[in-house]
């Protein structure tokens, strides 16, 4: 017999209760795992720069292989490594200000990840939600008010927070162990920050590599929800 609206309703109520006394923690990366915002970073980097074409391809290389590295150490060494020049705190603010300018209303108006709002209104009224970027915390929280997700999170971890250590701090705040925490990001730098710390991690597929790492990837946060009400 097909279960009824009601009876599903029931099943999902019971079978995220089940998750939660398990799972007593979601951390969760911003770019490329709730919203689709992955490629606008890479066009604003590209922008930011192109006034060196010659450069061009070895500074977009760089860029892309340092997903989880901060944008000011990425200017730092476009300026000095690759362009040869001075970097003084002119040209980071300089930079810093042009890149915010560029991705700010890009961000606020790109799509969600599928599921991802879903995903927020299912968990975050019944387990503590934490969100953790290498975005720097004025600019990630405009884009958070914009788009109305502040209220999803505990707290809120950016620059100049490293992902390592804002994961013990959430063990620290929910006096939890790292098996009772999940951490869902896009970037192979997310699960070696999951690693270190002993945190289950879940992939979120934004055609980035995740270098062969044996771990569960989904292209979807509907999966990702699905994937923990199933294995916890």
């Amino acid at each position: 017999m097909e279960m009824g609206r009601t009876d599903q309703r029931f099943h999902q109520a019971n079978t995220i209760d089940q998750l939660i006394m398990k799972i007593k923690t979601i951390i969760l990366d911003f770019d490329g795992t709730l919203v689709e915002s992955v490629g606008i970073k890479d066009w604003a980097f590209e922008t930011l720069f192109k006034e060196y074409p010659d450069h061009l391809d070895e500074i977009m290389k760089y860029h892309l292989s340092h997903n989880a590295t901060v944008r000011f150490d990425k200017f730092r060494h476009v300026v000095e490594k690759i362009l040869g020049q001075e970097y003084g705190g002119e040209t980071e603010r300089k930079l810093s200000d042009e890149f915010s300018k560029l991705v700010f209303e890009r961000i606020v108006q790109c799509p969600y990840v599928a599921g991802a709002e879903e995903f927020l209104d299912c968990f975050w009224s019944k387990i503590p939600l934490y969100l953790i970027s290498v975005s720097p915390a004025e600019e990630l929280e405009r884009i958070l008010r914009a788009r109305d997700l502040s209220k999803y999170f505990k707290k809120i971890y950016a620059i100049p927070w490293v992902k390592t250590e804002a994961i013990k701090d959430i063990f620290k705040s929910e006096n939890i162990s790292a098996e009772e925490a999940v951490f869902i990001g896009d970037a192979f730098e997310d699960y070696q920050a999951a690693r270190s710390t002993k945190v289950f991690f879940i992939g979120r597929d934004s055609h980035k590599s995740f270098h062969d790492a044996n771990i569960p990837i989904y292209e979807n946060m509907f999966d990702i929800k699905k994937s923990l009400v199933k294995n916890f």
